[in-house]
């Protein structure tokens, strides 16, 4: 936050959210909503080999439940929501755990297909933004490292953990969590509505898209770009909340206001539009978390 931000005047941000259009703004936090529900959707789809009877309404308060918990502590939000259906439908825990993987894998494939699509739509832009902005600012070889360093000390732990529970006599209760991890992760080989299943993660990005692009019109600056900016900063986006930071906060605003300057737009507009849809994120997050929480709370888990 520092650094993107020690060159902007922040007081001038008071002026500025004065001009903001409330009704794109508030329009755009309830399409978010939907954003909730199909994710919710899709992720019942991956368990249903297992578990037929899983709640869209219960996964989805869980799942708003965790991403609120992901303002707090970075990526402790898939622990929370595996840890949610534990308590509503009696899902083990590390086969929920196994299916996230697979919903994450997924969205990095979609942001693959999406970033390719860009690349097509907005050649030189896109371009000249992965190399200045992405591929420059990036250690490439220390990323290598640590991803080698982090698929090593999985490895490791495995065979430890798996040579100390055999000898304490812990191994077949190992290797049930492995298995069942396991079945979760395979779980889209197992699915029973593949169609269901792909028509869902393309709503679900079409949802993020709609939302950047509606939220171009809440700011002058920004009201005359169109669909293949929406798209990029769609892409920009998803690129910033791979880093692990608590809610893309930050790295969020460095991907998305680098790439608006490539469409003509100055540098503080650009960060405080980002700023903006962040924000717009965050306060969904966090009306549609704190309405989720007296529901289930209310709703499931005082019955259950």
């Amino acid at each position: 936050m520092f650094f993107v931000f020690k060159d902007v005047d922040i007081s001038s941000y008071s002026s500025r959210i004065q001009k903001v259009s409330s009704s794109w703004f508030l329009f755009a936090i309830f399409i978010s909503l939907f954003e909730f529900i199909v994710r919710a959707y899709r992720w019942n789809l991956l368990l249903e080999f297992k578990y037929k009877k899983l709640s869209v309404y219960k996964t989805t308060l869980g799942l708003i439940i965790s991403y609120l918990s992901a303002i707090i502590l970075p990526r402790i939000n898939d622990i929370v929501r595996c840890y949610v259906l534990t308590k509503t439908d009696k899902v083990k825990f590390s086969m929920s755990i196994g299916s996230v993987v697979t919903e994450r894998i997924v969205d990095l494939i979609s942001v693959f297909i999406l970033s390719l699509i860009l690349l097509l739509v907005e050649f030189d832009r896109f371009y000249n933004y992965l190399m200045i902005e992405v591929v420059a600012n990036t250690e490439i070889d220390k990323i290598v490292y640590y991803l080698f360093l982090f698929f090593s000390i999985c490895i490791f732990l495995y065979f430890f953990l798996n040579q100390i529970f055999r000898r304490f006599g812990f191994y077949e209760k190992f290797t049930e969590k492995i298995n069942e991890f396991k079945s979760g992760l395979l779980s889209i080989f197992s699915l029973e509505k593949k169609l269901e299943f792909f028509m869902s993660t393309i709503i679900l990005w079409l949802i993020y898209f709609f939302v950047g692009y509606i939220l171009f019109f809440s700011v002058e600056e920004t009201s005359m770009l169109g669909f293949s900016a929406a798209l990029s900063i769609l892409v920009a986006g998803a690129i910033g909340t791979i880093v692990p930071v608590n809610a893309g906060i930050g790295a969020y605003h460095l991907f998305v206001s680098s790439i608006l300057i490539y469409y003509g737009i100055v540098y503080e507009d650009a960060l405080f539009f980002a700023t903006l849809v962040h924000a717009n994120q965050v306060i969904a997050i966090m009306f549609y978390g704190l309405i989720s929480l007296i529901f289930f709370y209310f709703n499931v888990y005082k019955r259950n």
